[in-house]
């Protein structure tokens, strides 16, 4: 058999129409050179009939006997790609346009030295009536060039998006099934400790469907696994020996107030520790309670 060109990889639970949606889309595809990978974690069949309906000329299907959960699920249909370029789709996404594929195969057939590629999205509310409130959302020049500059700069902040944003060239790499929150950005470090060089356009060729039941959608901003993760990721790829990491990790401990222990353990120094505390117990406490207080005396909106 002839090796796909891009093997589309698809994670579903227990949401056919999502399913049926993205599925529609990328048979509208321009594109033609490619496989789909459907791995279903659903306690219920009716994907499984949903892919009958449709037809299985390019689908191939897998029903899990149980459900092995999300980052299993993700790395079990990663498992079978055989593509040259491998394009997970979260199942509540979809390919805005017709073009969409090949402009994002496009992105690293043009720049062979490029290991990722990534593009911009539409969010999509799909809670909302005809999904008002849609808007296109890119990585900015800044970002661009703080990743072109060092890959590790990734752990400062996410803006190359959701997994379904991305495409990349086959190269064995998995989701860290220890991770939760942070599971994409432990994807793209895999790839890019591998090679950083990266191909990116602002393109929204991508739509992420917004609903509460988003996996990132639950965890809350101070939720203790977000800071596990950010500390496992730190630990995994040795970025104590980036200064804006550390710096960054840095805020994190305080943020989550994880104390001089764990800063010493991710190797900061003391007086760092000392003087960014004593910024952030200004800015956050008592500055905070001051502008309060002033607010309540009407004296600032």
């Amino acid at each position: 058999m002839l090796v796909p060109k891009v093997s589309i990889c698809i994670p579903a639970y227990n949401n056919v129409n999502e399913v049926k949606r993205l599925l529609e889309s990328i048979f509208l595809q321009s594109f033609k050179n490619y496989e789909i990978i459907l791995t279903d974690d659903s306690t219920n069949n009716e994907i499984s009939e949903l892919i009958e309906q449709m037809g299985r000329q390019k689908i191939r299907y897998i029903h899990n006997p149980k459900p092995l959960g999300h980052i299993f699920n993700w790395n079990r249909a990663l498992s079978e790609a055989k593509g040259e370029y491998v394009k997970i789709m979260f199942s509540d996404d979809w390919f805005t346009d017709a073009d969409s594929l090949e402009k994002m195969a496009a992105l690293l057939d043009n720049k062979p030295e490029a290991s990722l590629a990534f593009c911009g999205t539409m969010q999509v509310p799909l809670d909302s009536p005809h999904n008002k409130g849609a808007y296109a959302r890119c990585a900015q020049k800044w970002y661009i060039d703080r990743l072109n500059n060092d890959y590790r700069n990734l752990f400062l902040g996410n803006e190359i998006g959701a997994p379904s944003a991305t495409i990349y060239r086959s190269c064995d790499v998995m989701f860290d099934e220890k991770s939760n929150w942070a599971s994409d950005m432990f994807l793209y470090f895999e790839i890019f400790k591998k090679n950083p060089v990266f191909a990116y356009t602002e393109e929204a060729l991508i739509s992420i469907g917004i609903h509460e039941e988003q996996y990132t959608g639950m965890f809350k901003e101070k939720d203790i696994r977000k800071f596990n993760d950010m500390q496992f990721l730190y630990e995994k790829y040795e970025l104590w020996q980036s200064k804006n990491c550390r710096n960054y990790m840095l805020l994190q401990i305080l943020k989550f107030k994880q104390g001089w222990k764990t800063a010493k353990n991710c190797r900061i120094s003391f007086g760092s520790y000392f003087k960014q505390g004593m910024q952030w117990f200004w800015k956050n406490t008592i500055q905070g309670y001051w502008n309060g207080a002033l607010h309540k005396a009407g004296l600032r909106k």
